[in-house]
């Protein structure tokens, strides 16, 4: 006696399968974008503000280029003052040639001493979504 066995549904996994790892890439890819987004989006927000130079110098910008994708992103500054508000320096005097804090916007010389950070600490307040926003993209892969 001779047993036949059947698999229904075969064909539909099979095709499942070969579609998942597209459309994960796919799902990773937008959210590592909304992430990266997410970051220089705060960063601007939190970065000091007297010439205006060192916000409209915060960028997001592909690292590698794909023939279809962006896959991989980073935040650049780059005003050169901005090392120095994220990581500090020793007071010093700069001659500023535009400013807020002079009417008129007369060229002086001004006692820099305060450096305020930017960079991580938008990184640290995003940083704790990231899981969630890889769950939700993960779920959204697969439900497609």
């Amino acid at each position: 006696m001779a047993a036949r066995i059947t698999f229904n549904g075969l064909k539909e996994t099979h095709n499942f399968m070969i579609k998942l790892p597209k459309r994960l890439d796919d799902e990773l890819s937008k959210t590592n974008k909304d992430f990266i987004d997410e970051i220089a989006a705060l960063a601007i927000e939190l970065a000091p503000e007297d010439t205006g130079e060192l916000k409209e110098s915060i960028k997001v910008l592909p690292v590698q280029k794909t023939a279809k994708n962006v896959k991989k992103w980073k935040v650049v500054v780059n005003a050169p003052h901005g090392i120095y508000q994220e990581e500090g320096f020793t007071p010093h005097f700069a001659f500023i040639t535009r400013s807020k804090k002079y009417p008129n916007n007369v060229p002086k010389k001004w006692l820099v001493k305060k450096w305020t950070p930017f960079m991580r600490p938008a990184f640290e307040r995003v940083e704790s979504k990231y899981l969630n926003m890889l769950k939700v993209s993960t779920n959204r892969a697969l439900a497609k």
